[in-house]
């Protein structure tokens, strides 16, 4: 079997793949009651100079937005979550919790997909935006890791995507959730590590020096 480098180095060509940013919303990180473990702030420093460092070698940075007009809450939305559900939809257009959180806002080269549901595939364009682009490998950070982050890592798994879940760059209601949704996606749906195996894997590769 490979070890984690040789199968990091052969999956996270920089030129095939790309880093999907989850639903870094205030919703997420400011309007919900309960602290996000680990704690949220450490995991959004990560993944921030990890967008930087991606950035630099030129991998696609795809930020992804929940956004959940009213109309979308209706039927099974709706049954399921109740009055937890706020109305308006706090997700709706216009609303604060669709904003990034600061610092997360997106740059310029980065492409913005918006969603309804929980995986980033779902009703949106980001599987055609990606293959479009010859993506083979997707690296997912962001909010929460047994949500949106895993179904998101889930479709793209079965979309025959390779799928990188990064363990420090995610987070969720608690410490135990956020273990069991990594060991869960570990096991079935891709490859789970942290980013900065990531960065080392990237570093240790030669340097492609073109003749004068």
């Amino acid at each position: 079997m490979q070890d984690q480098h040789e199968k990091l180095a052969s999956l996270a060509d920089p030129q095939r793949s790309a880093l999907l940013v989850v639903d870094v919303q205030r919703y997420f990180t400011r309007e919900r009651p309960e602290p996000l473990y680990p704690p949220v702030d450490e995991v959004l420093g990560q993944l921030r100079h990890f967008i930087d460092e991606c950035r630099s070698r030129g991998l696609l940075v795809v930020r992804i937005q929940a956004v959940v007009p009213e109309e979308a809450t209706a039927g099974v939305w709706r049954r399921h979550w109740g009055e937890r559900w706020a109305s308006p939809s706090p997700l709706a257009p216009h609303q604060p919790g669709v904003e990034s959180h600061p610092g997360f806002e997106p740059q310029p080269g980065d492409l913005v997909v918006t969603k309804p549901r929980y995986s980033s595939f779902h009703g949106s364009s980001l599987e055609a935006l990606l293959r479009s682009r010859g993506i083979q490998t997707v690296l997912v950070g962001g909010l929460t890791t047994d949500v949106c982050v895993s179904s998101t890592s889930r479709d793209a798994f079965q979309l025959e995507f390779d799928v990188i879940t990064l363990s420090d760059c995610t987070a969720t209601g608690t410490q135990a959730r956020h273990e069991v949704g990594l060991v869960t996606l570990a096991g079935t749906f891709g490859m789970v590590c942290s980013s900065t195996d990531v960065l080392a894997t990237w570093d240790a590769q030669p340097v492609s020096v073109i003749a004068s």
